[in-house]
């Protein structure tokens, strides 16, 4: 649906995202994930040893849903769950060595997609472009 130009930058927002996905999607596909499972083994690899509920908060996905990325993660060998020593009832969280190596070509995927943006920029307009972005979350996040 089209609004003419009341919903242009909205419009924008989402060619954007979407010609973003589709080239993520595609690249994340080779490794036999989408990118919510992409984006669980980067945070574990930057947090090694956290738990369930840190990472849900940080997917922003309700726990049972966090489950199921981790039970598809499990059962792939990216990660392991060890218990707590001092809490039977928490598992943490860590990469595999195979979830290593993953990780680390799946964050080499969002570093070309950065660089590839970065191109089509003059370091002027990056860092506009960074301030603008920054202030429409921020007063999205204050509209919530």
């Amino acid at each position: 649906m089209n609004l003419g130009e009341d919903d242009q930058i909205v419009d924008k927002i989402f060619q954007v995202s979407q010609s973003e996905k589709n080239v993520i999607h595609r690249q994340l596909k080779t490794f036999g994930l989408n990118a919510i499972q992409a984006r669980a083994l980067n945070f574990i690899a930057d947090h090694p040893g956290t738990i369930q509920k840190s990472l849900s908060e940080h997917l922003g996905k309700p726990g049972a849903t966090t489950t199921n990325i981790l039970k598809v993660l499990e059962t792939s060998g990216l990660i392991v769950r060890r218990v707590q020593e001092t809490n039977e009832r928490q598992k943490q969280l860590y990469l595999s060595p195979a979830g290593q190596e993953t990780a680390a070509a799946v964050r080499q995927i969002f570093i070309e997609m950065e660089n590839r943006i970065r191109s089509l920029l003059a370091k002027n307009e990056q860092d506009l472009l960074l301030r603008l972005l920054d202030q429409v979350q921020a007063g999205l996040a204050n509209a919530q």
